[in-house]
């Protein structure tokens, strides 16, 4: 009974969205489904986490970690400007752009908040906590990580080290009901494509 309970609630949802006349412009196979519950990891401020408390506004989680030498920046700036376009629509308190860890071991509360401030991301909400915790995650919101350690770069004929942590790059979005409903799989994120997407979402759910 619960699996048939399950598969009409994704019908609903599904028809739901063509009923509407609008098609998200992300990856939608397997979607819309209840995301996730998010569990024992803490924000930037060091408090508690949890999804309930969001239930309302537009979620836009990402993965990444404070020392990435390149996909993270690429993805949080593509973020930005998607901030921008949604505030200047005076969508500021409708969503929440959340940043999830992968480097448990070195992103502390203190670390996470110290890139946030510096980087501008005033409003974001960044998450962090034990591994064990974090793994958790990652596997619900299939999220592939492997860290390779301290590795040699070249940047512009000099030598560097990085950090490196292979993880997937995307976005996922969960709409004002808790249900992921699509994800953007690159780092070279569609801004326009997003704010059109999100923009929707919000106006759907008011």
């Amino acid at each position: 009974m619960r699996g048939i309970f399950k598969l009409t609630a994704f019908f609903i949802l599904f028809i739901s969205f063509l009923a509407n006349g609008y098609t998200l412009q992300g990856s939608t196979k397997g979607f819309p489904k209840k995301a996730p519950e998010i569990k024992n990891l803490i924000t930037d401020e060091g408090k508690p986490f949890s999804l309930e408390n969001y239930k309302g506004k537009v979620l836009l989680i990402t993965y990444g970690y404070t020392q990435c030498p390149h996909v993270c920046p690429t993805i949080t700036a593509f973020l930005k400007q998607v901030e921008t376009q949604l505030n200047k629509k005076g969508f500021k308190d409708k969503y929440k752009i959340i940043f999830i860890t992968v480097d448990p071991k070195d992103d502390t509360v203190e670390r996470l908040k110290e890139y946030k401030e510096k980087r501008g991301f005033n409003n974001w909400i960044f998450l962090t906590g034990k591994k064990e915790a974090l793994e958790k995650v990652w596997k619900d919101y299939n999220v592939y990580v492997k860290d390779r350690g301290i590795m040699e770069m070249e940047h512009g004929g000099h030598k560097m080290k990085h950090k490196m942590i292979d993880h997937t790059a995307k976005l996922t979005i969960i709409d004002q009901k808790g249900n992921i409903v699509e994800e953007f799989k690159s780092m070279y994120l569609p801004v326009d494509d997003i704010v059109e997407d999100v923009s929707y979402l919000i106006q759907k759910g008011e």
